[in-house]
């Protein structure tokens, strides 16, 4: 039984270091959570223009390692830009349509609304 001891200790140091690591995910979710955080709770924290900044240097971060976009981020910069660049705003919404299929119902509502206005 002494002997079992120092290897079960171990075992469960080493298990339990692993469980602290960074765990993997599925896509680069950067700052998007944040920022749609603020810019709902705090807008005055998270203008139009700093969320826009911030939400297209984490997308370029996630291109240079490899990383899938998280849904909704191309979205959220889509809606960002319609006030002030529509083309662009219907740049984004193309992209989210192109990246989550399944948001097509919406995008092309968004998009409708573009060349509405």
């Amino acid at each position: 039984m002494k002997k079992i001891l120092p290897w079960v200790s171990l075992g469960l140091a080493i298990g339990l270091t692993g469980c602290a690591s960074q765990p993997n995910t599925l896509y680069h979710w950067g700052n998007y959570p944040q920022q749609v955080y603020l810019g709902f709770n705090q807008p005055e924290k998270a203008s139009p223009a700093k969320q826009i900044s911030v939400l297209e240097a984490d997308i370029e971060k996630a291109r240079a390692k490899n990383q899938a976009i998280p849904p909704g981020l191309y979205a959220h910069l889509g809606l960002l830009y319609s006030h002030t660049d529509t083309q662009k705003a219907a740049q984004y919404f193309e992209l989210e349509k192109q990246s989550y299929p399944e948001a097509s119902v919406l995008m092309n509502r968004l998009l409708a609304q573009l060349k509405a206005n």
